[in-house]
């Protein structure tokens, strides 16, 4: 009885103390895997739009630092599938479980393996052929009658980039340690 007595005279005393609750991950080694693939993603993306930019600007002709960085672009994109990928599996295997804060990690991941989808298997093949038409023609692309079609293209590719860049830096914040914990 006195204990009872006690406890209720604690709970009148300090009634937030009974109300707060520390809720920890179930899974906290995967939560830092997840982790750990969305700061490589966004590494990634960062050095990747490094690249391109140092390609175009230490090359004197633009449409050849246009290949170099496609290039570039085309063969990151196979990794970061496989990392966007990863991610969102294990993401929906640990909502399946109860994770319910990691849905909000789904639909960036899946913009960004769209975008990334969309660039390299759709656009930039597309703007390869409309080079090589012109190149056979004899002239640059940017002097072709492709070339308004093609600069549409290029805009598309670079709003694509940054498309991909946000959502990959989103995913990464999201999954930090401060907002899983």
């Amino acid at each position: 009885m006195k204990l009872i007595s006690r406890m209720c005279c604690s709970a009148l005393i300090n009634p937030i103390q009974l109300m707060v609750e520390v809720i920890r991950p179930k899974h906290p080694s995967t939560y830092r895997l997840l982790s750990f693939l969305a700061s490589i993603l966004t590494g990634g993306m960062i050095a990747q739009i490094c690249c391109c930019l140092a390609a175009y600007f230490l090359m004197n002709d633009s449409q050849a630092a246009g290949m170099v960085a496609h290039i570039v672009v085309q063969h990151l994109s196979y990794y970061f599938l496989g990392c966007a990928f990863a991610i969102l599996s294990i993401a929906n295997i640990l909502i399946k479980r109860g994770s319910a804060p990691l849905k909000n990690v789904r639909l960036p991941t899946l913009m960004f393996m769209m975008a990334v989808a969309t660039v390299s298997f759709l656009l930039i093949p597309r703007m390869d052929y409309l080079r090589e038409t012109a190149l056979v023609d004899g002239m640059p692309v940017m002097l072709s009658p492709f070339a308004n079609y093609f600069q549409i293209l290029n805009t598309l590719v670079i709003l694509l980039l940054a498309i991909q860049l946000f959502c990959s830096t989103l995913v990464a914040w999201r999954l930090s340690a401060r907002h899983s914990s």
